[in-house]
């Protein structure tokens, strides 16, 4: 059985959904053959891309197709289409650019966000491009919120497998809480600006470690909130990013749009207690004022309400915090291998 792996840019692990397609990869019994379109604008601009994807296609003749992201699916199903391949197609929701659309244009509207035209351009691209998703031969999604996305916005059914992490050493419970680490590249997608603001109005605000935080967005924060309790790092290597679960006593990242969170899966596997928002996908892991506290999206009171509850309460959250085997990614890989395996006795 051949096998490709398809995605639109290449997979490394310090990318979210590049993490899940080598840790899926890794852990199944099969032999793969990863590709991506290395000129990927020209291709993705021009809607081209199917026709690149069918040369590969000729070459590596697969049974099926794993492709990761909706938009990425647009190209293995306009190419069997064209074509008339007999590969069966596998497509994986990380999320949908619908989604974060929306969201970029309602903190657009507020000011709180300078990205440029071209962002906007490609997000609108992509959420085209992922309507094909529905023509998939299966699709599974990394969380119950983007199922729902897929059923409300495509009515198309899926699957739900969620995102994994590895293994970690065994933590200590916080004790006390005076650390909060973020992670996470778009601040304004993430709610960091909401969590900042929020903790500059606690009497006594936390110290904020903010992770992933390119200098642009830096100066545009510190224009706007009190960063005076803030710092903010560049993108780190994974080992001294995980370094900083054990650092810090709790971690925040109140997306606006959030399809699952790894980041949440690693907090919890060093005992840190979650601050997420509602209806995202953080709510496949965290239990509100079990393991973590979940709030309204972009609302400054309740984070800073959660903020005070987590200090507050540190001990208790902290010793609920842990990780539940079945997001470990030799677990995740087993439900992959059953998708697959079903999908080629269809």
């Amino acid at each position: 059985m051949k096998i490709l792996v398809y995605s639109l840019v290449e997979p490394k692990m310090t990318q979210g959904v590049g993490n899940v397609i080598l840790n899926v990869s890794k852990n199944l019994p099969y032999k793969q053959t990863y590709i991506y379109p290395k000129k990927k604008n020209l291709l993705f601009y021009s809607f081209l891309s199917p026709l690149w994807f069918a040369l590969q296609v000729r070459k590596i003749k697969p049974d099926l197709v794993l492709v990761h992201t909706a938009e990425a699916s647009f190209d293995p199903i306009i190419a069997r289409k064209l074509f008339r391949f007999k590969y069966k197609v596998l497509s994986v929701a990380h999320g949908l650019n619908s989604g974060m659309l929306k969201a970029y244009k309602s903190e657009k509207a507020k000011g709180n966000t300078a990205q440029s035209f071209m962002f906007e351009l490609n997000l609108k691209i992509s959420a085209f491009r992922s309507k094909f998703i529905r023509f998939s031969d299966r699709v599974t999604a990394v969380s119950s919120f983007v199922k729902e996305e897929l059923s409300k916005d495509y009515g198309t059914k899926s699957v739900v497998i969620n995102n994994g992490v590895n293994e970690f050493k065994k933590a200590k419970v916080k004790t006390k809480c005076e650390k909060i680490l973020f992670g996470g590249n778009l601040f304004w997608l993430k709610g960091l600006h909401y969590l900042i603001d929020a903790n500059s109005k606690l009497a006594k605000s936390k110290k904020i470690i903010a992770v992933g935080i390119s200098k642009d967005q830096e100066d545009f924060l510190k224009n706007k909130y009190d960063c005076s309790n803030v710092e903010f790092k560049r993108t780190l290597p994974i080992k001294k990013f995980e370094k900083l679960f054990l650092e810090c006593d709790a971690f925040a990242m109140p997306s606006i749009y959030e399809s699952f969170g790894i980041v949440y899966l690693q907090a919890l596997a060093n005992k840190m207690p979650v601050i997420a928002s509602k209806n995202t996908g953080a709510e496949d892991m965290i239990v509100d004022k079990k393991n973590g506290i979940l709030v309204k999206k972009a609302n400054v009171k309740e984070l800073s309400s959660a903020l005070v509850y987590v200090d507050k309460n540190i001990k208790k959250l902290s010793a609920n915090a842990s990780l539940d085997k079945k997001f470990l990614w030799k677990n995740i890989a087993k439900q992959y291998k059953e998708e697959i395996e079903l999908l080629l006795k269809s």
